[in-house]
């Protein structure tokens, strides 16, 4: 690295990695939308009562995050383990070190019924290694290592109204599959303000209207 220039190793060339993987310009249309954005809806609506839950109960929580979700669960994990009972805010997160896959063959192999917004656990043929012309013993009830598993429904929930990173998102995306799974949600977030919604249509007409981040609903 040189200046924040890395030298790209097969093509010999140099190439600002750095300030490509900041560049947020693309957003900064944003800074003109007629309308408010924040992400500290997350805290008034989730963190804030489990802490005061917690507080007053004297009890703490089990986490389900895994380590390889972000760079900062990672850190976290490799500092306290799975079981942070000295932190200042006392957490267990016993599937810390588990991967996506762990969990999806641990839910296939023992027949574990999941929420219907999820779907199915099924085997992900794209990922799945070539099994080089070998009969694929997952299909007799046997383990197969070369087996990778996917989702047929959501892969992760959360807020159901959120619209984080939904520009990153396939067709469909999530507003589009809430429309199906949800219709009386739906109708609510898309209608106007003053006729009792939260006026998401005419919100994301503006972002596409000022962008090219193409948001389908």
């Amino acid at each position: 690295m040189l200046n924040g220039t890395f030298l790209h190793k097969e093509k010999g060339i140099l190439t600002n990695e750095v300030s490509k993987r900041y560049d947020k310009s693309r957003y900064k249309f944003f800074l003109d939308a007629p309308f408010e954005i924040s992400n500290r809806c997350c805290n008034v609506m989730k963190k804030n009562p489990a802490h005061n839950y917690q507080k007053e109960t004297n009890r703490r929580p089990i986490l389900a995050t895994l380590a390889t979700e972000s760079a900062l669960r990672t850190e976290k994990w490799l500092r306290q383990g799975c079981n942070g009972f000295s932190a200042k805010d006392p957490t267990s997160s016993p599937l810390s070190f588990w991967t996506e896959q762990d969990i999806l063959r641990y839910i296939k192999e023992n027949n574990i019924e999941i929420c219907s917004v999820y779907g199915e656990v099924v085997p992900d043929y794209d990922k799945t290694e070539e099994l080089d012309g070998q009969i694929d013993i997952s299909d007799l009830g046997l383990i197969n290592d070369n087996r990778k598993y996917k989702l047929t429904g959501c892969s992760r929930t959360g807020c159901m109204f959120c619209l984080f990173g939904i520009h990153l998102e396939k067709s469909p995306n999530r507003l589009e599959r809430m429309k199906i799974t949800h219709p009386k949600q739906y109708d609510y977030i898309m209608r106007p303000i003053e006729q009792g919604g939260l006026n998401y249509k005419a919100i994301i007409d503006w972002i596409n209207a000022n962008s090219d981040l193409n948001i389908k609903y």
